[in-house]
C-alpha cells in the first residue's frame, strides 16, 4: 500500500541530514515497518526556525519505498502576520502545480495534516478527484483562531472577511473519509462543520489520536553532555529546585503567569527558579518582562535531550496556554512529555488540561486570581503530595498517550477507509 502524508507546520527534527515533520516522520516509520511505501510532501520553509529547506522543489529518497517530497513557499518571520497568510497561499499554488505536473502519482490512500487550509483543501480535492481515499488530522481549529487574537468589536468583521476559510474548511471536514484529532473537543468542534441538510452526506470514522512521540532514549555520554549543559549554566539539575517551562517564546502563551508565579516563589522560596527554554518573537519581550526577577533563567533553544532532562528533574512543567478556543480544545505535547516522566504540570488553560487535572490529580490548576497559588507550596513543602501527584501523572500517560496505541490506531482505520 503506498500513503501519501502530507504534513507542514509542525515541529522538526534532523534525521540523517534532513529535516523531517515529526508527526509525519513517526506515521511513517510505523507504515513502513509494516511493508508500506510512503512519500511525505512538506513546505520547504521551517516554521519553528524560520528557514528554508530547500529554494525549490525538491525530491529526496531515503529509502527504496520512502521519499520526501519539499514544496517551495515564500516563508515569514512572524507566527501571525499577512506574510504567514500570502505563505499558506503560495504553497498552496506550488502544491497544485506539482499535482497537476505529476500524472502518475496516485498512492493508494492520503493522510492530510490540517492546516494550514489552503494546501489542506488543494490535496483533499485532488484526491477526490482521483478516487483516493482520505484521513484527515485535525490539530489546530483554524480559521476560528483568527478570529479569537481580534479585538470583540472586530470579531463579526474578521469573521466576514475570513468567510471563504470557512468555506475550505466544510469542504475539508465534509470529505475525508476519516477524521483524527487529538482530544474529543476538537473532534466535536471538526462535527458543528457537518452538512446535516446534504442527506448523501456520508459521516466518516472519528477518532482521537493525541500528539505522542517515541520515548526519547539515552545513552551514558549523552545523559553526561546534557548534565553537563545545565551545570555549566549554574544549575544542578538533579537537586530538582526548579520549575520548567520548554516551548516557543510566542503569543501561544501568558507569560505574565510565569512572572505571578516566580514573584511568588521569590518571597517564600528564594532558593527555587524557573527556566525558560525556547526562541521566538517574544524573546526580547520576556528579557524585559523578567528583568526584574532573579530567580527566572532564559535559557534560548536547547535540544530534547536537555529539555528531556530538564523536565525529568523538574518540581513541576508551566503550562501557561492562552485559554482560547483552540487551547482549551488542547493536551499539548510538552505536556504530554511531562507527564511521561512523571512530572506534574501548572496551568491556568480551562477546557482538556482543567478536565484531565481534575480526572486524573496529575497537575495544579490556577484560575485567573491565582487563589490556590498556596498549592505550590505543598509542591515544594509536602512529599507525600508531590509524590501522589507524580504518580498520578505516569498513570495518566500511561492510560492516555500511548505511541504504539495511538499510531496503530490511526494505521487501523487507514486500512478501513
Amino acid at each position: 500500500m503506498h500513503i501519501c502524508i502530507f504534513q507542514t507546520g509542525e515541529p522538526l527534527h534532523i534525521d540523517i541530514g534532513n529535516y523531517r515533520p515529526m508527526r509525519a516522520m513517526l506515521l511513517a516509520d510505523e507504515l513502513l515497518k509494516e511493508g508500506n511505501k510512503v512519500t511525505i510532501i512538506s513546505s520547504s520553509f521551517f516554521h519553528q526556525r524560520k528557514f528554508f529547506r530547500s529554494k525549490s522543489f525538491k525530491k529526496v529518497n531515503l529509502e527504496e519505498n520512502f521519499s520526501i517530497i519539499l514544496i517551495p513557499s515564500l516563508g515569514y518571520k512572524k507566527h501571525i502576520g499577512f506574510k504567514r497568510l500570502f505563505d499558506h497561499i503560495f504553497l498552496s499554488i506550488n502544491l497544485y502545480q506539482f499535482l497537476r505536473n505529476n500524472k502518475k502519482f496516485k498512492p493508494d490512500k492520503v493522510f492530510i495534516g490540517y492546516p494550514p487550509i489552503e494546501s489542506s483543501f488543494v490535496i483533499m480535492n485532488w484526491a477526490k478527484k482521483n478516487n483516493i481515499p482520505i484521513m484527515l488530522d485535525v490539530k489546530d481549529n483554524w480559521p476560528e483562531n483568527f478570529i479569537e487574537a481580534l479585538p470583540n468589536f472586530l470579531k463579526k468583521f474578521g469573521r466576514f472577511l475570513l468567510f471563504p476559510y470557512f468555506i475550505l474548511t466544510t469542504y475539508i471536514f465534509n470529505n475525508a473519509d476519516a477524521v483524527s484529532s487529538i482530544t474529543k473537543s476538537f473532534i466535536n468542534w471538526i462535527k458543528t462543520f457537518e452538512n446535516k441538510q446534504n442527506k448523501t452526506f456520508s459521516k466518516p470514522i472519528y477518532f482521537v489520536s493525541p500528539l505522542v512521540r517515541k520515548k526519547i532514549i539515552f545513552n551514558q555520554k549523552i545523559l553526561k553532555e546534557a548534565t553537563e549543559f545545565w551545570h555549566k549554566k549554574g544549575i544542578n539539575v538533579i537537586e530538582k529546585k526548579h520549575f520548567s517551562f520548554v516551548g516557543s517564546l510566542s503569543n501561544s502563551f501568558d507569560f505574565k503567569f510565569i512572572l505571578n508565579i516566580s514573584n511568588f516563589l521569590i518571597t517564600k522560596y528564594p532558593n527555587y527558579i524557573i527556566i525558560i527554554c525556547g526562541t521566538g518573537d517574544k524573546y526580547l519581550e520576556l528579557k524585559q518582562l523578567f528583568s526584574n526577577s532573579p530567580n527566572v533563567m532564559l535559557v534560548g533553544e536547547i535540544d530534547k535531550y536537555k529539555a528531556s532532562i530538564l523536565i525529568k528533574h523538574s518540581v513541576a512543567s508551566l503550562a501557561p496556554y492562552l485559554n482560547n478556543q483552540n487551547f482549551q480544545n488542547s493536551i499539548p505535547n510538552k505536556v504530554i512529555e511531562s507527564l511521561e516522566n512523571s512530572v506534574p504540570f501548572i496551568t491556568n488553560t480551562q477546557g482538556e488540561l482543567k478536565k484531565m487535572i481534575e480526572e486524573f490529580d496529575n497537575g495544579i490548576f490556577l484560575d485567573k486570581d491565582l487563589k490556590d497559588i498556596e498549592k505550590i507550596s505543598s509542591l515544594i513543602e509536602n512529599k507525600e503530595f508531590l509524590n501522589n501527584l507524580q504518580r498520578n501523572s505516569f498513570k495518566s500517560f500511561e492510560a492516555l498517550f500511548n505511541f504504539e496505541k495511538t499510531y496503530q490506531k490511526i494505521i487501523c482505520n487507514l486500512k478501513k477507509i
